[in-house]
């Protein structure tokens, strides 16, 4: 494929998904990913999309808000990966959540019984309660992140420390056998590793094209974590259940 058709491909990819990757269109274009970045780089620069860390989004929606693209991005996957994780919720358990997309979308889908959540997102505990007034919800206090829409820092870490969950629910920015589960941003990976070293099962919550994606801090080997919910498009990875010692769960 000549590059123009390629780069109108990913141009379609993106109005049709909202959110591309590398990983996905080296695979699917059988181009090199350094061959990609170049095509992001020459569309973003052209006005077409803004680059992300391992893909691209649509440039309209990212001027408007860069956290409503990626909550849109797989909205589908996120819903299905949401209902599954909120299954696995019991009456007086103690929850950690954190900031991540797919979590602010579990919050709507939370069973409506008694159990206390502590969260660093004012968003997610406003739709947890909106939902389930027996529910106990506590906002760990730090630095406002407009980005995450969520408190990060030192603080939010001192307040989880002292806390003993159930389970906690974490996203990710890239999962793979050898890495482990990783973040693309440095304060948000220590309250995900904080939230993982004081619960006693931890869950993590990515959709399928998270699955080989880089970042920049791993918060947890496959050693550390109990289970990885995703969903069916797991199958077309190139991954199996065996490579994440049969943690892996997909939500239908």
């Amino acid at each position: 494929m000549n590059p123009i058709k390629r780069r109108k491909h990913i141009l379609d990819e993106v109005n049709k998904f909202g959110e591309v990757t590398v990983v996905k269109l080296s695979e699917t274009l059988n181009v090199t990913s350094e061959t990609i970045r170049r095509d992001l780089s020459l569309l973003e620069t052209e006005g077409q999309i803004t680059k992300i860390h391992g893909g691209a989004v649509k440039k309209q929606v990212v001027q408007e808000d860069a956290f409503s693209a990626r909550i849109d991005a797989h909205r589908e996957e996120k819903m299905a990966i949401a209902k599954f994780a909120a299954g696995m919720v019991s009456e007086r358990d103690t929850l950690f959540i954190d900031s991540c997309t797919t979590n602010l979308i579990l919050a709507g889908h939370l069973p409506l019984v008694a159990f206390s959540v502590i969260t660093n997102s004012a968003l997610i505990a406003d739709k947890i309660k909106e939902n389930n007034l027996q529910a106990r919800v506590y906002v760990l206090g730090g630095e406002y992140d407009y980005h995450f829409r969520a408190n990060l820092g030192v603080s939010v870490c001192q307040q989880i420390n002292a806390i003993h969950a159930d389970i906690c629910f974490i996203g990710a920015g890239g999962i793979s056998p050898q890495h482990g589960v990783l973040v693309k941003s440095f304060d948000e990976a220590y309250v995900a590793k904080a939230m993982i070293t004081m619960s006693k099962k931890s869950v993590i919550l990515a959709d399928h094209t998270k699955f080989g994606q880089d970042g920049v801090m791993c918060i947890a080997t496959m050693k550390e974590i109990d289970n990885i919910i995703t969903d069916k498009g797991f199958k077309t990875t190139g991954y199996s259940q065996q490579d994440f010692a049969g943690k892996v769960r997909m939500a239908e």
